[in-house]
Protein backbone atom coordinates (compact mmCIF):
# COMPACT_ATOMS: atom_id res chain seq x y z
CA UNK A 1 0.00 0.00 0.00
CA UNK A 2 1.36 3.37 -1.01
CA UNK A 3 1.79 5.78 1.84
CA UNK A 4 0.20 9.26 1.69
CA UNK A 5 3.65 10.80 1.80
CA UNK A 6 4.74 8.76 -1.23
CA UNK A 7 1.67 9.84 -3.20
CA UNK A 8 2.29 13.43 -2.26
CA UNK A 9 5.93 13.19 -3.34
CA UNK A 10 4.88 11.58 -6.67
CA UNK A 11 2.34 14.34 -7.40
CA UNK A 12 4.92 16.92 -6.50
CA UNK A 13 7.43 15.31 -8.87
CA UNK A 14 4.84 15.22 -11.68
CA UNK A 15 4.02 18.88 -11.15
CA UNK A 16 7.73 19.73 -11.19
CA UNK A 17 8.16 17.79 -14.44
CA UNK A 18 5.16 19.56 -16.01
CA UNK A 19 6.44 22.95 -14.89
CA UNK A 20 9.86 22.14 -16.30
CA UNK A 21 8.30 21.04 -19.61
CA UNK A 22 6.36 24.29 -19.88
CA UNK A 23 9.49 26.30 -19.11
CA UNK A 24 11.46 24.44 -21.79
CA UNK A 25 8.68 24.86 -24.38
CA UNK A 26 7.51 28.29 -23.33
CA UNK A 27 8.39 29.88 -26.65
CA UNK A 28 6.63 27.20 -28.73
CA UNK A 29 3.51 27.41 -26.55
CA UNK A 30 3.45 31.19 -26.84
CA UNK A 31 3.75 31.11 -30.61
CA UNK A 32 1.06 28.42 -30.86
CA UNK A 33 -1.31 30.58 -28.84
CA UNK A 34 -0.52 33.58 -31.02
CA UNK A 35 -1.13 31.51 -34.15
CA UNK A 36 -4.55 30.44 -32.90
CA UNK A 37 -5.50 34.05 -32.22
CA UNK A 38 -4.24 35.14 -35.65
CA UNK A 39 -6.17 32.37 -37.42
CA UNK A 40 -9.37 33.17 -35.52
CA UNK A 41 -8.94 36.85 -36.27
CA UNK A 42 -8.25 36.11 -39.92
CA UNK A 43 -11.42 34.06 -40.25
CA UNK A 44 -13.48 36.80 -38.63
CA UNK A 45 -11.88 39.45 -40.84
CA UNK A 46 -12.50 37.39 -44.00
CA UNK A 47 -16.14 36.76 -43.16
CA UNK A 48 -16.64 40.41 -42.29
CA UNK A 49 -14.97 41.49 -45.53
CA UNK A 50 -17.20 39.16 -47.54
CA UNK A 51 -20.30 40.55 -45.86
CA UNK A 52 -19.24 44.12 -46.62
CA UNK A 53 -18.38 43.17 -50.19
CA UNK A 54 -21.81 41.58 -50.69
CA UNK A 55 -23.56 44.65 -49.31
CA UNK A 56 -21.60 46.96 -51.58
CA UNK A 57 -22.29 44.70 -54.56
CA UNK A 58 -26.03 44.89 -53.91
CA UNK A 59 -25.91 48.68 -53.68
CA UNK A 60 -23.80 48.95 -56.85
CA UNK A 61 -26.17 46.64 -58.73
CA UNK A 62 -29.28 48.63 -57.86
CA UNK A 63 -27.52 51.86 -58.75
CA UNK A 64 -26.48 50.45 -62.13
CA UNK A 65 -30.08 49.40 -62.81
CA UNK A 66 -31.19 53.03 -62.65
CA UNK A 67 -29.62 53.74 -66.03
CA UNK A 68 -31.52 50.82 -67.56
CA UNK A 69 -34.76 52.03 -65.98
CA UNK A 70 -34.13 55.45 -67.51
CA UNK A 71 -33.70 53.84 -70.93
CA UNK A 72 -29.99 54.56 -71.25
CA UNK A 73 -28.97 51.04 -72.25
CA UNK A 74 -25.33 51.76 -73.23
CA UNK A 75 -24.68 53.44 -69.87
CA UNK A 76 -26.51 50.63 -68.08
CA UNK A 77 -24.34 48.03 -69.82
CA UNK A 78 -21.18 49.93 -68.84
CA UNK A 79 -22.24 50.29 -65.21
CA UNK A 80 -23.38 46.69 -64.91
CA UNK A 81 -20.12 45.44 -66.39
CA UNK A 82 -18.22 47.33 -63.71
CA UNK A 83 -20.30 45.63 -61.00
CA UNK A 84 -19.72 42.21 -62.57
CA UNK A 85 -15.97 42.77 -62.73
CA UNK A 86 -15.57 44.25 -59.26
CA UNK A 87 -17.97 42.03 -57.35
CA UNK A 88 -17.67 38.63 -59.00
CA UNK A 89 -18.78 35.76 -56.80
CA UNK A 90 -21.34 37.84 -54.91
CA UNK A 91 -25.12 37.90 -55.20
CA UNK A 92 -25.00 41.45 -56.51
CA UNK A 93 -22.37 40.48 -59.07
CA UNK A 94 -24.52 37.58 -60.28
CA UNK A 95 -27.59 39.79 -60.57
CA UNK A 96 -25.52 42.33 -62.49
CA UNK A 97 -24.31 39.65 -64.93
CA UNK A 98 -27.87 38.54 -65.64
CA UNK A 99 -29.07 42.13 -65.99
CA UNK A 100 -26.11 42.94 -68.26
CA UNK A 101 -27.04 40.11 -70.61
CA UNK A 102 -30.66 41.26 -70.71
CA UNK A 103 -29.60 44.84 -71.45
CA UNK A 104 -27.39 43.59 -74.28
CA UNK A 105 -30.24 41.42 -75.59
CA UNK A 106 -32.48 44.50 -75.72
CA UNK A 107 -29.87 46.05 -78.01
CA UNK A 108 -29.94 42.90 -80.17
CA UNK A 109 -26.42 42.07 -78.99
CA UNK A 110 -27.22 38.44 -78.26
CA UNK A 111 -23.71 37.08 -78.78
CA UNK A 112 -22.26 39.69 -76.42
CA UNK A 113 -24.91 38.89 -73.82
CA UNK A 114 -24.13 35.19 -73.98
CA UNK A 115 -20.41 35.90 -73.68
CA UNK A 116 -21.01 38.03 -70.58
CA UNK A 117 -22.90 35.18 -68.95
CA UNK A 118 -20.29 32.60 -69.86
CA UNK A 119 -17.62 34.67 -68.14
CA UNK A 120 -19.74 34.75 -64.99
CA UNK A 121 -20.85 31.10 -64.99
CA UNK A 122 -18.16 29.77 -62.71
CA UNK A 123 -18.33 32.55 -60.12
CA UNK A 124 -22.04 33.03 -59.44
CA UNK A 125 -23.52 31.76 -56.15
CA UNK A 126 -25.43 28.48 -56.39
CA UNK A 127 -28.84 30.15 -56.09
CA UNK A 128 -28.21 32.06 -59.32
CA UNK A 129 -26.67 29.33 -61.47
CA UNK A 130 -29.97 28.16 -62.94
CA UNK A 131 -31.00 31.72 -63.83
CA UNK A 132 -27.70 32.34 -65.60
CA UNK A 133 -28.16 29.25 -67.79
CA UNK A 134 -31.81 30.08 -68.52
CA UNK A 135 -30.97 33.62 -69.65
CA UNK A 136 -28.09 32.23 -71.68
CA UNK A 137 -30.53 29.80 -73.32
CA UNK A 138 -32.76 32.74 -74.21
CA UNK A 139 -29.88 34.34 -76.09
CA UNK A 140 -29.27 31.19 -78.06
CA UNK A 141 -32.96 31.00 -78.91
CA UNK A 142 -32.79 34.52 -80.35
CA UNK A 143 -29.84 33.41 -82.47
CA UNK A 144 -31.87 30.34 -83.50
CA UNK A 145 -29.16 28.09 -82.11
CA UNK A 146 -31.74 25.75 -80.63
CA UNK A 147 -29.33 22.93 -79.86
CA UNK A 148 -27.19 25.18 -77.64
CA UNK A 149 -30.33 26.61 -76.05
CA UNK A 150 -31.52 23.10 -75.19
CA UNK A 151 -28.17 22.26 -73.60
CA UNK A 152 -28.36 25.38 -71.42
CA UNK A 153 -31.89 24.49 -70.29
CA UNK A 154 -30.72 21.00 -69.41
CA UNK A 155 -27.87 22.45 -67.35
CA UNK A 156 -30.33 24.76 -65.60
CA UNK A 157 -32.51 21.75 -64.78
CA UNK A 158 -29.53 20.01 -63.20
CA UNK A 159 -28.50 22.88 -60.94
CA UNK A 160 -31.88 24.19 -59.78
CA UNK A 161 -33.10 23.22 -56.30
CA UNK A 162 -36.79 23.42 -57.22
CA UNK A 163 -38.56 20.39 -58.77
CA UNK A 164 -41.17 22.51 -60.58
CA UNK A 165 -38.46 24.64 -62.21
CA UNK A 166 -36.51 21.52 -63.10
CA UNK A 167 -39.46 20.08 -65.00
CA UNK A 168 -40.09 23.37 -66.80
CA UNK A 169 -36.45 23.67 -67.86
CA UNK A 170 -36.47 20.07 -69.08
CA UNK A 171 -39.57 20.83 -71.14
CA UNK A 172 -37.87 23.92 -72.58
CA UNK A 173 -34.89 21.75 -73.49
CA UNK A 174 -37.17 19.25 -75.24
CA UNK A 175 -38.89 22.00 -77.22
CA UNK A 176 -35.55 23.36 -78.38
CA UNK A 177 -34.22 19.93 -79.27
CA UNK A 178 -37.33 19.47 -81.41
CA UNK A 179 -36.72 22.83 -83.10
CA UNK A 180 -33.10 21.76 -83.70
CA UNK A 181 -34.23 18.50 -85.29
CA UNK A 182 -32.92 16.43 -82.36
CA UNK A 183 -36.16 14.53 -81.99
CA UNK A 184 -34.53 11.54 -80.31
CA UNK A 185 -33.24 13.74 -77.48
CA UNK A 186 -36.60 15.50 -77.23
CA UNK A 187 -38.42 12.16 -76.99
CA UNK A 188 -36.14 11.05 -74.18
CA UNK A 189 -36.98 14.11 -72.11
CA UNK A 190 -40.72 14.01 -72.83
CA UNK A 191 -40.82 10.32 -71.96
CA UNK A 192 -39.38 10.97 -68.51
CA UNK A 193 -41.76 13.90 -67.91
CA UNK A 194 -44.77 11.84 -69.01
CA UNK A 195 -44.04 9.12 -66.43
CA UNK A 196 -44.86 11.38 -63.48
CA UNK A 197 -48.63 11.86 -63.41
CA UNK A 198 -48.30 14.47 -60.65
CA UNK A 199 -46.14 16.63 -62.89
CA UNK A 200 -48.13 19.55 -64.42
CA UNK A 201 -46.18 18.98 -67.64
CA UNK A 202 -47.14 15.31 -67.87
CA UNK A 203 -50.13 15.96 -70.15
CA UNK A 204 -48.11 18.13 -72.53
CA UNK A 205 -45.33 15.54 -72.52
CA UNK A 206 -47.76 12.86 -73.72
CA UNK A 207 -49.05 15.13 -76.48
CA UNK A 208 -45.52 15.97 -77.61
CA UNK A 209 -44.55 12.32 -77.60
CA UNK A 210 -47.54 11.57 -79.82
CA UNK A 211 -46.47 14.28 -82.23
CA UNK A 212 -42.89 13.02 -82.31
CA UNK A 213 -43.98 9.42 -82.79
CA UNK A 214 -45.75 10.50 -85.95
CA UNK A 215 -42.50 11.89 -87.36
CA UNK A 216 -39.33 10.08 -88.44
CA UNK A 217 -36.77 10.21 -85.63
CA UNK A 218 -33.64 12.20 -86.48
CA UNK A 219 -30.33 12.78 -84.71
Amino acid sequence: MTSPNASTRRRGADEDNLTEWFMLHKREITWAAVAIVVIAGGIWFYERSQTIKSQRAEAAFYQARQAASAGNLPLAASDLQKVVTRYEGTQGGAQAAIALAQVLYEQKKFKEGIDALKKAEGDVPDDFKASVHVVEAGGYEELKDYNSAAQQYETAAKVTRFPADKAEYQADAARNYTAAGKTDLAKGIWTELAKDETNPLSAEAKVRLGELEAKPMST
